[in-house]
């Protein structure tokens, strides 16, 4: 970060004046991206391109460039920001580009000055549509901090500081469940026919460069719960050991994380140990030599640095083609790449050193400049082409691979054909069960370790410190328990807990014969609203209470027409309540079969009944009753605990018991036999 300056306004300026004296300081007092930055150029490299919007970055033109009356507020706007609270993302650049558009599309003038209510809604309306929903939420929010700021400062007329960004927050995924949610949250975990193919590779010990640094890559990814782009610019002497309260030896790497987390040490499980010291080493020896390359160019800027196969010839000596070719690396036929075929003979190594030096990576000697990464130390660091399937490896230009190269290489790019492009699973073989090309992504390891993190039970301070974050509510967003995992967790806490209440079987519900209708003993009987109620208040209060149509103890009369009438009624609210249900479970809900269970036993119950009160061949004043062989009776069990008590005592009564007691256990059939009026 470069030196912090606070802007104030001046009361007496107008916002014009304002604007003007912001850019100023901005651009000639503000060190943020190094005092040699080019201001006038639209493209800070490792920065920013302030290009318009929806251009890409890559392969941007000249007349992509945000418009002149624009540049140079954007340019002051980002150079500010960066400077006083520096991030990695850099959203400014996306409000910036939103507004730009939206000032020439309501005002046809890019001039901040214009700035207002209309132009803030519009800009707002084309990142909505221009970004992804998680990308135009940090838009949104960037250019309602842009409407403050520039309303705080007077550096418009207008007062826009009150606008607030319409975009919603992405709604997180991580918290909901049912069948949506899970495909997503699959997506974000590795699968597993490509996981164990690039675990079977890794263990083959493969000697092609990409082989070994995609696997080795995926490999380190697995021990801790990195960012790719933070393992790719790891140092080469990250390893750190020292031992814990216990004396244990425990293995780390020295790490500078993203979000805010800043510099630690990532300490390693101690089951992945052995994979991590061994993935190392198969990088470091990989990228030996273009370390030693990176470290001669340090202390020797100005000398030819000698290779293998460089030729044994005075610095200041004219090199032949063969001799050229060799320093460099390629083949004689190779040179008219780089533009020597019409100079050849009037080279020497130092002149073609000079060459070299104005080819090397920008930045150099920096990887990473704000992490203190050289490449003279870094793990990844490598020479051009060295991860190419067909050019041949340069001895003398510096070269680390991003992010891109890595996912490239782990996932087919299906705007290319197979011949053009083979990830590491097509040179290798590997398709999935149904042949179908296998893929990963370099975060799906990370979302990995997250989840079985939480399913270890780590606390979420623990995992936030070992992901690298400083807020621990990001860790959700890498959480891909299930809600059935989650309860079992919560129940294991709590053995009393049921969160999704007792597990058992439902068998069908069937009417009871006439004879178990008699042989319930009778106390007091009242009406109700859907017919009489036989139960023995003597003996308990009702354990169902307003659930007279799901119980055995309810008693139906045929021909009772208000009656019918009310368990039609109920039967509409049923059939609306299992639909809905239906529909739920359909949806993959969590939680929802319960209910359904319940809606269907009481539909189907009460589709029996209505049969049976319409059922033309059953006399009016019959008794009808539904009930379940297996429901709760207080018969049964005064009958089970005499025919065991018969038994003890070998009583002769004990077998008519027994067998009583078997024949009101039996489950009914679907219809019942009624019983007469009298019944």
């Amino acid at each position: 970060m470069g030196q912090v300056i606070q802007f104030s306004t001046k009361d007496s300026l107008t916002a014009a004046e304002n604007l003007r004296e912001f850019i100023r300081i901005c651009k000639e007092d503000l060190t943020a991206f190094g005092t040699d930055l080019n201001w006038n150029d639209w493209k800070w490299k490792g920065f920013v391109h302030f290009t318009k919007l929806g251009v890409p970055s890559r392969g941007a033109e000249d007349s992509d460039r945000l418009d002149d009356a624009f540049m140079d507020f954007a340019k002051a706007y980002f150079r500010y920001q960066q400077a006083n609270q520096p991030t990695g993302t850099k959203n400014e650049s996306k409000a910036l580009r939103v507004i730009e558009a939206a000032l020439l599309q309501v005002k046809q003038d890019a001039n901040i000055a214009g700035l207002d209510m209309t132009v803030l809604d519009e800009a707002a309306s084309l990142g909505r549509s221009a970004y992804s929903p998680g990308a135009a939420y940090h838009c949104g929010r960037e250019i309602e901090r842009l409407s403050r700021f520039v309303t705080s400062k007077h550096l418009i007329a207008s007062s826009v500081g009150t606008w607030k960004s319409p975009i919603p927050r992405r709604k997180d995924i991580t918290i909901q469940t049912g069948r949506e949610a899970k495909a997503v949250q699959e997506k974000k975990l590795p699968n597993r026919a490509a996981f164990d193919a690039l675990a079977e590779i890794f263990s083959n010990n493969p000697h092609n460069p990409k082989d070994i640094f995609t696997t080795c890559t995926f490999a380190l990814s697995m021990c801790v719960p990195a960012r790719g782009t933070e393992l790719l610019e790891l140092p080469a002497d990250l390893e750190w050991e020292e031992p814990d309260k216990n004396k244990v030896m425990r293995y780390g790497w020295r790490y500078f994380s993203g979000k805010g987390y800043e510099g630690d040490v990532k300490w390693v499980p101690s089951e992945m140990v052995s994979i991590a010291k061994l993935a190392i080493s198969r990088i470091l020896a990989l990228t030996k030599e273009a370390r030693v390359l990176a470290h001669w160019i340090e202390k020797n800027p100005g000398r030819f640095y000698r290779h293998p196969n460089c030729p044994n010839v005075a610095d200041e000596q004219p090199l032949s083609a063969e001799q050229l070719a060799a320093a460099l690396g390629v083949t004689v036929s190779g040179l008219n790449a780089y533009g020597f075929s019409e100079s050849l003979g009037k080279h020497t190594l130092n002149s073609l050193w000079e060459w070299v030096i104005s080819r090397q990576p920008d930045g150099f000697p920096w990887i990473n400049k704000e992490r203190k990464i050289k490449y003279s130390n870094a793990l990844f660091c490598m020479t051009r082409n060295m991860l190419h399937d067909q050019r041949g490896t340069s001895p003398v230009i510096l070269w680390a691979p991003d992010i891109n190269v890595y996912n490239n290489d782990l996932s087919p790019r299906e705007s290319l054909k197979d011949d053009d492009h083979k990830s590491i699973f097509d040179r290798w073989g590997y398709k999935g069960s149904k042949g179908e090309r296998l893929k990963l992504t370099s975060h799906q390891a990370r979302h990995l370790l997250n989840t079985l993190g939480n399913r270890a039970g780590m606390s979420q301070e623990d995992i936030a410190k070992w992901s690298g974050r400083k807020d621990q509510r990001q860790n959700r967003t890498y959480n891909h328990m299930t809600e059935f995992e989650m309860v079992a967790a919560a129940e294991a806490v709590d053995p009393g807990l049921t969160l999704f209440g007792p597990k058992g079987d439902i068998t069908p519900l069937a009417p009871i014969t006439s004879r178990e209708l008699d042989l319930i003993e009778r106390g007091p009987v009242h009406v109700t609203e859907f017919g009489a109620c036989v139960h023995d208040w003597i003996m308990s209060p009702c354990d169902k209470f307003r659930d007279c149509l799901n119980c055995q103890e309810a008693a139906f009369i045929k021909g009772e027409t208000d009656c019918l009438e009310r368990i039609k009624a109920q039967f509409v609210q049923i059939t609306r309540d299992f639909n809905e249900a239906k529909e739920a479970v359909a949806k993959g809900w969590a939680g929802v079969d319960r209910w359904y269970e319940a809606h269907e036993k009481k539909h189907t119950r009460l589709c029996q009944l209505i049969e049976l009160l319409e059922d033309p061949s059953i006399p009016d004043g019959s008794i009808i009753n539904l009930a379940d062989g297996t429901d709760y009776s207080h018969l049964r069990r005064t009958l089970q605990a005499k025919a065991d008590s018969a038994k003890l005592q070998n009583s002769p009564e004990a077998a008519v018991l027994v067998q009583l007691k078997e024949e009101l256990t039996r489950p009914a059939s679907v219809k019942a036999q009624i019983g007469g009026a009298n019944g």
